[in-house]
Formats: C-alpha cells, structure tokens, sequence
C-alpha cells in the first residue's frame, strides 16, 4: 500500500512539474484589437435561463437632485411588485414567451461585426439577448414630488417584456455605442393627482416595430417585432458621451436613433375617455439630448 502511494506521489508531482514548466508559459494575455477580434470566430457565450425568479423592493425615497438649485424630481416609498402586492417575477429560458416556439435562453455573448458590408465591421461588442423572457413587474410610487410640490401617486405596471436585446460597443472618442431593441408592453401608467382620485391615465401601452391592426380597434391590435434604439450594424448607434461641449460646458450627450411604433389602447384624463392612440413605423434618423449639470 505504501509502494502504491508512492508511485501516485511521483505521477502527481511529474504532472504538476510539466504544468508549471515557465517553458510553457511563453506569454501573457494580450488585448485583441478589433482587426484582430473581427478575425476571431467560433461559438462560446454564455446561456442563463431563470426559474420563477421572485424580487420584492421597496426605497424610502429615490432622488435626482439639481446640484446649483437643490431641486429635486423625488419618488417616495418606491416599491416593486408584480402589480397585486406580492413580489416581482422574472423568468428566461422555461417557455416560449414570444410565440415562435422556441425556448431560448439569456445569452451574453463577446465578440466584433463580422459583415464586412458593415460601416461598423470589425468593431468589438457585447450582445445580452433575451428573446423569451416573463416578467410580471410593476412600480409603485406613493409620492411623486418636484420640486417641493406634492404632484401625486405613480403607478406603472403590469410592466411586460417579452423579448429585448442590448447591443453595446465603444467609439474612439472614448464614448460608448450601443443598441437597444424590445418588445414591451405596460397595463397602465397613472397618476393620481389630488384627493377626489382624480387621474392622468394610459392603459394598454404597446411598444413595438409594427402592428397591422386597426387604430382605432385596440381588439384588433398584435405588435409584432422590436422597438429599436440605435443601429450599430447600420452604422448609426445610439451613444453615450460624457465631457465638454464647444460651449465649454461638461455635459452627458446622447444621440438616440429610433424606429418602431407606439399604441395607446385609452387615454384617460379626469374620468374622460379620450381613447385610443397610435404612432405608427416611426422613424428618426438623427436625435441628440444634451444633460448639464
């Protein structure tokens, strides 16, 4: 028995002497450019799927504060919830939320445009895609304030997400390019503003790309395709950039290119009906929002 344990020692310590050899080792990781990424080519990524995931939240208080004046947009006692005060859920990769009788997971996926017909090909990014993802989701705000003013209560949700999409990269001037697509849909966004309950309402809000329905028929309506912000493929990303303008001012700027549709199943204002709304294959080209402190 002693021989034996013996002869495993020597194999053992044969095998980690062979693995930490500094001969076999010639080099450290060294960074990809996007040349060489765009070469780079294979399957990998990673799969996540998520079982009857429950998340219960609730803020005292959730404040975006102007830094020169002190006002400030606040929503007090912030609560997520599935809509009937039990907890948020969340699933991907169970069943077949978009209808193409697929069950896919979420996946995160590292790598470079690879159309070289592509403004952007050869340019790194990184893919989270949800394409069959339930969630029961809602947001409940007991207090909406600004600026000292007492606006009323929010609630938004049941919030629907059954498929979306980030697509992010980064441009040389250091910012960040990226794309969002999704297909989403609220149940309602209220807001009841003084004690009568009165309230500004929108019920049965869908985002999409297009939806061959009749607008004035929300029965008829089936939102098909994502709502998509930025094309990075198309060489027009939506971006991020934070410093300072010809202006000399520090500022976050943000160009958002879009293109999809919105329907509004009933606007709702004071207790009159005013319908429903449709803003049907919208399309921007070009929209710059600019934030200064």
């Amino acid at each position: 028995m002693k021989l034996l344990n013996a002869h495993i020692l020597i194999r053992l310590g044969s095998a980690l002497l062979w693995l930490l050899w500094p001969g076999l080792c010639p080099a450290d990781l060294q960074p990809l450019d996007n040349a060489e990424l765009a070469a780079v080519s294979g399957t990998g990524g990673l799969s996540i799927a998520l079982d009857e995931v429950s998340v219960f939240m609730h803020t005292g208080s959730f404040s975006y504060i102007d830094s020169d004046t002190g006002n400030a947009l606040t929503l007090e006692d912030l609560a997520l919830t599935n809509g009937a005060s039990l907890p948020a859920f969340f699933a991907a990769g169970d069943r077949d939320v978009n209808g193409d009788g697929l069950i896919t997971p979420l996946t995160l996926d590292v790598g470079a445009i690879d159309d070289p017909a592509s403004p952007a090909y050869g340019q790194a990014r990184v893919v989270l895609e949800a394409l069959d993802w339930f969630q029961e989701a809602a947001l409940h705000a007991e207090t909406l304030r600004f600026c000292g003013q007492d606006l009323g209560t929010l609630d938004i949700g049941v919030i629907h997400r059954p498929s979306f999409y980030w697509m992010v990269g980064a441009h040389e001037s250091g910012g960040i390019d990226w794309e969002y697509g999704t297909r989403l849909s609220i149940d309602t966004f209220k807001l009841s503003y003084n004690d009568l309950n009165d309230s500004l309402a929108a019920n049965g809000i869908h985002f999409g790309l297009h939806d061959d329905g009749d607008p004035a028929d929300p029965g008829t309506w089936q939102m098909t395709g994502l709502f998509q912000v930025g094309a990075m493929v198309e060489g027009n990303p939506a971006t991020f950039d934070v410093g300072h303008g010809e202006d000399g001012l520090a500022a976050v700027t943000l160009k958002l290119p879009m293109q999809g549709s919105l329907r509004v199943a009933s606007l709702q204002w004071g207790g009159t009906d005013f319908g429903p709304m449709a803003i049907d294959d919208i399309q921007v080209h070009r929209l710059t929002v600019r934030f200064i402190p």
